[in-house]
């Protein structure tokens, strides 16, 4: 008795500071009445803030928590206190549960000790109406306002709510089994187990026609509690209720997706379209079925599946990949050109977003590759205006620039396409084949010549190549440069002191290297520059390689390394590799005429240009050295 008295006090003494804090009126509000309430944030954490709102949400049945949508309350401050209003809604609303914050410091905060502040709703008798007080749990249940304040839901709390409703309202609990046992669940109780599983099945049992909702709902509980046969044994129940449902699609689904033969597995979808043509799981499986005609390499069954389908069932994006990877290679280009029309008309009937323009232009661009791998020169060149920006050419593809201007000259706009040639080579945007392209016109044009053409070309990069100096001398380097000997291929000795007075470029690398053999076409691209200047040399060091020799001869006898003029001096001890402090291959290591290693670089960036531009630029400086 002594217990019960001291709870009994202690839970008035808790509802009067709560009360202190937090009091509306009226008492007990209504449905369509306009609550006022006072809030005051002495003895809270606001208890020094001075500028503070109210957050709120509506709640009801577990049916109607969609209306569980924040909203701010405005609050007025009156000495001491603040006051706001909260309307409560003629339908489907039960209690409104409120925190308050600072609302220029949202993080400052009275969540009322995670138990939010209640307006509860009543009945015309004075009686908390029916979901006011389970309604509380379905906040922290089934909505993210809690964690959207930075809290949790205290599950101690959510089952007595739940418990409360219960012993006023028995007949509610229908209504909220399945989130009272996974409250139960997450509260973990000890010997919490057993209790809930009884509680499923004494529920289940009670039932007299059990709904898929209610059997989908008793398998996640027992999978929240790792009884997975018990979960399926629910779920094979659940097919037999509702042959047509979820579970039975998703399993239909699987196989679809699970088939390995493609005549099958589009036997399979077909079948699965017609059967569940409103499924969830229809779209995923139309995107996997587009992906598989074309690695099937169907081109013409892919188009005539993509323009059967639904626009919310197609992946614009897929679409445009494939379109423009059979343009790049030259094949199956009419169908290429259906698929990038289909793309671009399901693109214009979609809702604008903030990526929408970009994403017309990658469209665009796509389809004017088509049409110029077709030969279709002049819509080809039309349609490349609407994917170049003469205005953001800094942010361009170099490739881009590179397959504009070519369309451009097949199509007789050379000159209307020079200007934004020109700046794509100021700004470092141009390919070695747009520069030699564009070279090569402008020496046709009337009054020029080839070296005028070269000329005009060193000066369009002369403030591009100024900067892009000025960024490597930062990272030159001066060290010693050890001394070698080694033997090539051919059986020459190749050494150190033989090659004083040139810049030397050493490449280390191996037969099983795959970032080193990346790199050798762009390292043929840098020894070119320079292969009639006799004070550059290029040695491509073999080291690493933990095999036979004849293993890196049988590599640069292959096509096309035989024909790369390579020099591969041997370093079977990695004596040189050490000496020069390679860490990792590939590594290039650049010594000026002086005997000095003024450049180390690992790796390869995938980006031959840069690798060619920046090689180019370190020989060039070295060799102009004084």
């Amino acid at each position: 008795m002594k217990c019960i008295s001291s709870f009994f006090l202690l839970l008035v003494a808790t509802q009067a500071s709560v009360l202190a804090q937090f009091r509306f009126s009226p008492e007990k509000p209504q449905v369509g009445q306009t609550v006022s309430f006072t809030y005051t944030p002495q003895a809270t954490p606001l208890a020094t803030d001075s500028t503070l709102e109210g957050r709120f949400v509506y709640y009801g049945a577990p049916t109607a928590m969609h209306l569980s949508r924040p909203t701010t309350a405005a609050l007025m401050r009156q000495g001491n206190v603040f006051v706001g209003q909260v309307l409560i809604p003629l339908k489907g609303v039960t209690g409104a549960m409120l925190a308050f914050r600072n609302s220029k410091q949202p993080q400052r905060i009275d969540l009322n000790k995670g138990q939010l502040y209640v307006i509860p709703v009543y009945d015309a008798t004075g009686q908390t109406v029916p979901h006011a007080i389970a309604g509380q749990s379905s906040v922290f249940t089934r909505s993210h306002f809690l964690y959207e304040l930075g809290s949790r839901p205290d599950q101690n709390r959510v089952v007595s709510l739940y418990a409360q409703e219960f012993q006023a309202n028995p007949t509610l609990y229908p209504m909220y089994w399945s989130d009272y046992l996974a409250s139960q669940i997450k509260q973990k109780k000890p010997g919490y187990g057993p209790k809930v599983k009884l509680g499923i099945e004494t529920y289940l049992a009670s039932r007299p026609a059990l709904t898929a909702a209610e059997l989908t709902a008793g398998a996640q509980l027992y999978e929240n509690m790792g009884d997975f046969p018990k979960a399926n044994a629910l779920r094979e129940r659940m097919k037999s209720l509702d042959p047509a449902g979820s579970l039975v699609q998703r399993d239909r689904a699987t196989a679809v997706r699970n088939e390995t033969d493609w005549t099958r597995k589009k036997l399979a979808y077909q079948a699965y379209q017609k059967e569940f043509p409103n499924a969830s799981y229809l779209p995923p499986l139309t995107v996997m079925m587009t992906d598989g005609y074309f690695k099937n390499n169907d081109i013409r069954g892919l188009v005539a599946f993509v323009e059967q389908q639904p626009v919310a069932h197609t992946d614009v994006l897929m679409l445009n990949t494939m379109a423009f990877q059979l343009a790049d290679e030259r094949r199956s280009l009419p169908e290429a050109e259906q698929l990038i029309k289909r793309a671009m008309m399901i693109q214009k009937t979609q809702p604008k977003s903030g990526n929408g323009d970009d994403r017309q232009r990658q469209l665009m661009n796509t389809y004017a590759r088509v049409l110029e791998q077709q030969g279709k020169y002049a819509e080809a060149y039309t349609a490349y205006q609407d994917v170049i920006n003469p205005n953001a050419i800094e942010d361009s593809d170099p490739r881009l620039n590179e397959r504009y201007f070519l369309c451009a000259l097949q199509a007789n706009h050379a000159a209307d396409a020079q200007a934004v040639t020109e700046s794509a080579i100021r700004v470092g945007k141009a390919t070695p084949r747009l520069k030699t392209v564009f070279r090569d016109w402008y020496a046709k044009q009337s009054g020029n010549t080839v070296a005028k053409a070269d000329t005009y070309l060193t000066e369009l990069e002369a403030d591009l190549r100024a900067d892009q100096t000025d960024e490597l001398r930062d990272i030159l380097i001066n060290e010693p440069a050890p001394a070698f000997s080694m033997t090539d291929l051919q059986g020459r000795t190749i050494s150190s002191a033989s090659l004083r007075g040139k810049v030397i470029v050493l490449d280390f690398w191996a037969t099983w290297c795959g970032p080193c053999i990346a790199s050798f076409p762009a390292m043929k691209q840098a020894q070119s520059k320079f292969e009639n200047d006799s004070k550059v040399q290029f040695l491509f060091v073999n080291t690493r390689e933990g095999g036979p020799l004849q293993r890196v001869h049988n590599f640069m006898n292959r096509q096309p390394y035989g024909s790369y003029g390579f020099t591969v001096p041997i370093d079977a001890s990695q004596r040189v590799s050490r000496a020069y402090k390679v860490q990792g291959i590939p590594t290039k290591v650049v010594i000026d005429p002086k005997g000095r290693v003024r450049y180390r670089q690992i790796g390869y960036s995938g980006d031959p240009e840069t690798t060619v531009n920046e090689l180019t630029l370190v020989v060039e400086m070295l060799k102009d050295e004084k």
